[in-house]
């Protein structure tokens, strides 16, 4: 048996300040005492002068229809009634209770999210116009899609729900390419050459508008 689950330790409010309590019962139970368990209790709280309300609570619970008292005592009272066992029993009681008490005065460690990773890559100036050629094809393709989808629904075509999918369902991708895409080639203007003329759409790209607009370069 380890030290750290020998009896329940739980939470509990004496006066009003939140405290540690254990079931003076189960404590009993564990340091294997000979007499009768009410005896013993009552024993202790005279012999040692453990104040109600104070160093333990008591607590009528209803078995079988039968009142019965439990006394929640705190840990320092817990481990008071372990050492005068004078056994091994009481003594690794008491140090179970002293660890209960150093775990609950810890601060809590809160897990932080771990931190977004970070990659640095290079691409050619081609590599780029591609990236944002391939954007603006989803682009044209989501339009494309947003005007069929009616007429698809309309004659209770097959590739209606594919067609919506594509045409409403690639928006939040859209908009996440189109903001790192804007922030790696604001360098670039659409005049550089043939091949960038394409940003002028990614510049005027809306991210909020809900229509389409199919057009051509």
């Amino acid at each position: 048996m380890t030290n750290s689950n020998l009896i329940p330790v739980f939470n509990g409010l004496i006066q009003n300040q939140p405290v540690q309590l254990c079931n003076a019962r189960e404590l009993h139970t564990f340091l294997d005492i000979g007499k009768d368990y009410s005896t013993w209790i009552k024993n202790r709280i005279n012999e040692y002068g453990f104040i109600q309300d104070e160093d333990y609570l008591v607590i009528t619970e209803r078995t079988n229809g039968r009142p019965r008292k439990e006394y929640h005592i705190t840990l320092d009272m817990g481990k008071e009634l372990g050492m005068v066992e004078r056994n091994e029993r009481g003594r690794q009681i008491r140090k179970y209770f002293i660890e209960c008490e150093h775990r609950a005065t810890q601060p809590k460690q809160i897990a932080l999210p771990a931190p977004e990773k970070k990659f640095s890559f290079e691409f050619t100036e081609h590599e780029l116009q591609q990236l944002v050629w391939a954007w603006f094809a989803l682009l044209r393709g989501t339009e494309l899609c947003q005007v069929l989808h009616p007429a698809l629904k309309q004659i209770g075509s097959h590739y209606a729900a594919s067609v919506y999918g594509v045409a409403y369902e690639y928006r939040s991708t859209l908009r996440q390419a189109h903001n790192v895409l804007t922030r790696i080639t604001e360098q670039f203007e659409c005049e550089q050459g043939n091949n960038w003329r394409v940003l002028k759409h990614l510049r005027a790209y809306n991210p909020k508008a809900t229509g389409f607009q199919l057009d051509i370069l």
